[in-house]
């Protein structure tokens, strides 16, 4: 079993459309069913099948987080996506606890929580309801990537895109119907007439009577 230069976020995404997700591992290459285990303060690795390929949990991916600027390691993406449909102050209380518990072995490694919009884009990609996504880096290979993660999932045609009504959205992005919901509630404001003057139609011949 070897660690390969094939994105961990691309082999995530792939794992998690053929239903046959990661394990977390003591070792790059477990041999004993001990090895596995499920504490992230533990675990040093991410051990994919079909085909096999190992991560180191510390991997910096291709995800940057704007509140830091830097690239999220593996092990944080790992935590949101099990966190996936915990609320926002139950993850940043897990996310809290696991730190205490690697502070706690003496461990300089940190799990960073993302913040709403960031868990969001993410789950909504890796689970390929989106093949865009605002805080991952662009790689050469993720048209190619996306295609794949639909053959192994069996829905090869893709997924149909919502268009979205915001503003300054890229046009042809795929929308996630929970983003969709929050844009469709977005307040649109009139002409210049209907907000200086409201609804009711201004007669330019009256208004010069007056």
């Amino acid at each position: 079993m070897t660690t390969t230069a094939v994105d961990p976020l691309v082999r995530l995404r792939q794992s998690i459309a053929a239903n046959d997700p990661p394990i977390t591992t003591t070792s790059p290459e477990p041999t004993a069913t001990s090895d596995a285990v499920e504490n992230l303060a533990i675990a040093s690795h991410l051990q994919f099948n079909n085909p096999q390929h190992t991560y180191p949990l510390d991997t910096p991916t291709r995800f940057i987080s704007q509140s830091s600027s830097k690239p999220v390691d593996l092990r944080s993406i790992w935590f949101a996506w099990q966190n996936k449909d915990v609320n926002i102050p139950d993850y940043i209380a897990s996310a809290q606890q696991l730190n205490e518990e690697l502070a706690s072995k003496h461990s300089p490694i940190k799990v960073q929580n993302l913040v709403f919009v960031e868990k969001l884009d993410l789950i909504t990609w890796l689970e390929g309801a989106s093949d865009d996504s605002d805080y991952i880096k662009g790689l050469e290979s993720d048209a190619s990537a996306a295609k794949s993660a639909q053959v192994v999932s069996g829905a090869a045609g893709g997924v149909s895109a919502i268009p979205s009504s915001a503003a300054g959205a890229r046009a042809g992005k795929t929308i996630d119907p929970r983003l969709q919901e929050i844009y469709n509630g977005e307040r649109r404001m009139g002409d210049r007439n209907t907000v200086l003057r409201g609804i009711k139609p201004t007669n330019k011949e009256e208004e010069a009577k007056r």
